[in-house]
């Protein structure tokens, strides 16, 4: 690197953060049920219950708790954005050594027919050890089931 022309030495610039956040999981599934019945199974507590959690914990607003335990843990997430019935994200801090890693879960609903489209994204800004898609494809599945009438089987 050359000398500024003050005759300072040049100061190297720190390496800009990653612009994408590292995927954990990316899960597409379509639900036999309405988009409006859907969503609000995201966000009822007693339906998240159903399908996903246990000691299930919802504030359905922006800031709002979502939390429930699973057998990886306790999930402890704000949600960041309620635009329902199209969209609920919520930041989840998952454990680590020294503190936690703030990451990130995007539900996308859309109509199709009359079934729901959804499209889960995880994202996380380092990577984080587990089988991440393979956790949302069961909660999916669970939900999915939940519609056909079935048992849902939580994570």
């Amino acid at each position: 690197m050359a000398a500024p022309a003050s005759g300072q030495p040049a100061v190297k610039k720190p390496a800009a953060p990653t612009p994408h956040p590292v995927v954990l999981a990316d899960v597409k599934m379509t639900v036999p049920g309405p988009l409006p019945l859907v969503f609000e199974a995201l966000v009822t507590p007693d339906k998240v219950a159903a399908w996903w959690a246990l000691d299930v914990r919802i504030e359905p607003e922006y800031g709002g708790r979502y939390e429930g335990t699973l057998p990886e843990g306790r999930v402890e997430g704000t949600i960041t954005a309620i635009d329902g019935p199209g969209k609920l994200s919520f930041m989840w801090p998952i454990p680590k050594e020294g503190g936690s890693t703030e990451t990130s879960v995007i539900y996308e609903l859309a109509p199709k027919g009359p079934q729901t489209f959804i499209h889960l994204i995880h994202r996380s800004p380092f990577a984080v050890p587990g089988d991440w898609n393979g956790i949302w494809q069961r909660a999916l599945t669970s939900l999915k089931a939940m519609f056909e009438g079935g048992s849902a089987d939580r994570m």
